[in-house]
């Protein structure tokens, strides 16, 4: 038998190959670019790169950068992948030299970098919306701090207490939710760049010097662990359940307050919906999308700690992303509220764009 099929096959590239591309487009590109830039500052001062090989492969990534419209990108199947993509256009200008640059890495130490990059941007804006999230109720609770209502138990009507003293409570859980949260985020500190595709490189590295870049604590020690290891994602996506399951009960409280038998709570006309043939009905929908969106995320990250220890990388890395993306609107509907402080800073980079402009001038 002799086979003569050629990569991609047609129902391969639709359907796996073109969505990651999109989603690498989408969430990793300007990762993967940081990456190339880290990576090779390495290379040239550790002296695995001479130096003009260094410079010239700085000046073509920055033409190439400057000259391809990412977001004009259609995945053809030409190249396996955008990795695949950006290596063929440095040797499609440099030749040879345009290889050197995947020297002593893989796109296994990538793709968890690339993820781990992501996430800590994603984390930080979260944790400051749980934040602003918890503001907006300390408002609300001190301006409800007399208001009377009655307090439930096991469906049924138990103690008399105020609206401000229920809201506490629920303050109190957001802040313990977004300590755990950072708390977890404290996975995503430690760089994966150095372990190649499993026990690293007979290449004199320095990972410490990639991280610094990169704006990471720290390499993470084990190779192995950072190919493989995935519990910085199990972790965080096991907190960031919990939130939801949380304001899940805060939601489904507003939702039994606003039955009419209960009529604790008053949802304004503007916010309700009607029936097209029962007149009486005020439809409260926005507590139900609320319902609807925190149980969708809660099932979301169950998918994602579920299925991340058997999914390539950077296909798991992309799936989550665009659960993220669309699945963690609750905790935006805050945005406006009190400005938040910031647990986690973003990735710093500053000193990657000082080393990188002074290398490609």
């Amino acid at each position: 038998m002799t086979d003569k099929s050629l990569f991609p096959d047609p129902v391969y590239r639709d359907t796996v190959l073109a969505p990651l591309f999109e989603g690498v487009k989408a969430n990793y590109a300007a990762g993967m670019a940081s990456i190339n830039k880290a990576h090779l500052v390495m290379l040239a001062e550790t002296g695995i790169l001479p130096p003009k090989d260094a410079k010239t492969l700085a000046k073509t990534l920055a033409s190439i950068e400057a000259d391809v419209d990412i977001e004009a990108l259609t995945y053809t199947g030409e190249h396996e992948d955008y990795f695949f993509l950006v290596e063929a256009a440095l040797r499609a200008r440099l030749g040879d030299l345009g290889g050197s640059l995947h020297t002593a890495r893989s796109r296994n130490d990538m793709d968890h970098t690339l993820f781990k990059l992501a996430l800590r941007q994603r984390v930080a804006a979260l944790i400051d919306e749980l934040h602003a999230l918890a503001a907006a109720l300390i408002q609300k609770a001190r301006k409800e701090a007399d208001t009377l209502i009655v307090a439930y138990t096991h469906g049924q009507p138990a103690q008399p207490t105020t609206f401000g003293h229920y809201l506490g409570a629920i303050i109190e859980v957001i802040l313990r939710d977004a300590k755990r949260l950072d708390a977890e985020a404290n996975g995503l500190e430690h760089c994966p760049m150095g372990a190649a595709a499993i026990t690293t490189s007979g290449f004199p590295i320095d990972r410490q010097r990639v991280a610094d870049l990169l704006g990471f604590e720290e390499p993470l020690l084990n190779s192995y662990g950072c190919i493989a290891s995935v519990d910085y994602v199990t972790g965080l996506y096991s907190s960031l359940k919990l939130i939801f399951i949380h304001l899940g009960r805060l939601i489904q409280d507003l939702q039994f307050w606003s039955a009419f038998e209960v009529g604790q709570i008053y949802v304004p006309n503007s916010l309700v919906q009607i029936s097209s043939i029962m007149p009486q009905k005020r439809n409260p929908v926005p507590i139900e999308h609320l319902r609807h969106m925190a149980s969708v995320t809660v099932g979301r990250c169950d998918m994602v700690r579920c299925s991340r220890p058997v999914m390539p990388p950077l296909r798991a890395a992309v799936a989550c992303s665009g659960f993220w993306r669309l699945s963690c609107q609750p905790a935006g509907s805050t945005r406006n509220a009190s400005p938040a402080p910031q647990m986690r800073p973003a990735p710093r980079l500053r000193n990657l764009r000082t080393r990188w402009c002074v290398m490609k001038a």
